[in-house]
């Protein structure tokens, strides 16, 4: 419950630009941006959809943010990250280069297939991606932005297949882990305002 909690402030906090918008200088070098993306994870297990919003502010051709989404991919997970990326080209169109760093936090689903009978509970893991794309202005202040990349996604499960009372003493319980490594291929298309 706390995490669901933490992911609706974060989502919240990170759609209020308000106070950024009306500071904003016409003439500063930096600059707030929000980023909206939409994609397609493709692995091995299976495929599925990644939502992101990333804000934060960007420096000439530079930018830095932090960003939050919704991973459904095996299992359905709260990636939090910061996040940079470089714009290339002098024209108004331009070539970029992106790198995520951060922590998948375990959304449970009721249909998520859990493999320990007792004390099933899964831990958050590393999540990172990088990629590059091409983002094509749409007006002053908006652009549409197509990339393609690779994506991590790091989660364990641990729980106990038996409970074993032996009457002499602590019950015995062996705790057992299962690291999951997703490798994903991803593809997003999304806005920045």
């Amino acid at each position: 419950m706390r995490n669901k909690i933490l992911f609706l402030f974060i989502l919240f906090a990170s759609f209020y630009e308000k106070g950024f918008s009306q500071a904003k200088n016409e003439s500063a070098q930096y600059h707030f941006h929000s980023i909206e993306n939409i994609g397609l994870l493709l692995g091995e297990k299976c495929s599925a959809f990644q939502l992101q919003t990333i804000n934060g502010v960007k420096y000439k051709s530079w930018f830095g943010g932090i960003g939050v989404g919704l991973d459904y991919y095996c299992y359905c997970t709260i990636p939090l990250f910061a996040e940079i990326r470089k714009e290339f080209l002098k024209s108004a169109n331009k070539i970029f280069v992106y790198a995520d760093a951060g922590t998948n936090i375990y959304w449970q689903r009721g249909n998520d297939a859990k493999h320990f009978p007792i004390h099933d509970k899964f831990k958050n893991g590393f999540y990172g991606e990088i990629g590059a794309g091409y983002k094509f202005i749409l007006s002053r202040k908006s652009a549409l932005q197509f990339s393609i990349g690779y994506s991590y996604k790091k989660l364990t499960e641990q729980g106990t297949y038996l409970f074993i009372d032996t009457g002499f003493g602590p019950s015995t319980n062996d705790v057992e882990k299962i690291n999951y490594n997703f490798n994903r291929l991803v593809l997003k298309t999304g806005v920045t305002f």
